[in-house]
């Protein structure tokens, strides 16, 4: 007789789980905003900017951390530790502070070069750890798509 009692709840809890465990879909890229150049020295230069992303997940999400090197037409332009929290609104845009060392021997070749194109391929590679409801999953972050460059 006990195990009749139990059965509905955990029919109930079975189904929830389902459900409240689904795929999380990767943010889609919008632009950058708030562009930077910073530098304390010719060693330590950074380049610092806001990416805005569209959550389209039913869900809000939290952002924990990430790890990104950014290439411009496959030279390594930086490397970036994102380590901040970030509640990420469901089915809406939100913005991703970055920060990235720049690695001046490349930049300055990527500069000789991006002077004479219209346009650029930017690639991100690394992982970044989102989740939801406490439980946090690292997903990896292979980005790459061809920007036109406005620099006139």
């Amino acid at each position: 007789m006990k195990n009749k009692k139990f059965t509905p709840l955990l029919s109930f809890f079975s189904v929830m789980l389902m459900f409240s465990c689904r795929q999380i879909v990767a943010p889609e890229y919008i632009g950058i905003e708030n562009l930077q150049l910073g530098a304390s020295s010719f060693t330590n230069t950074t380049l610092s900017a806001d990416v805005r992303l569209y959550n389209p997940n039913k869900s809000n999400l939290v952002f924990k951390s990430g790890s990104l090197d950014i290439f411009i037409d496959n030279r390594k332009l930086g490397h970036t530790e994102l380590d901040s929290t970030i509640n990420i609104p469901r089915q809406d845009t939100f913005s991703i502070p970055l920060v990235v060392k720049l690695d001046l021997v490349n930049v300055i070749g990527n500069a000789l070069s991006m002077g004479l194109k219209d346009s650029v391929i930017v690639k991100l590679t690394g992982k970044v750890k989102v989740g939801r409801s406490g439980v946090f999953i690292t997903k990896p972050v292979n980005y790459e798509q061809k920007e036109k460059l406005d620099l006139f």
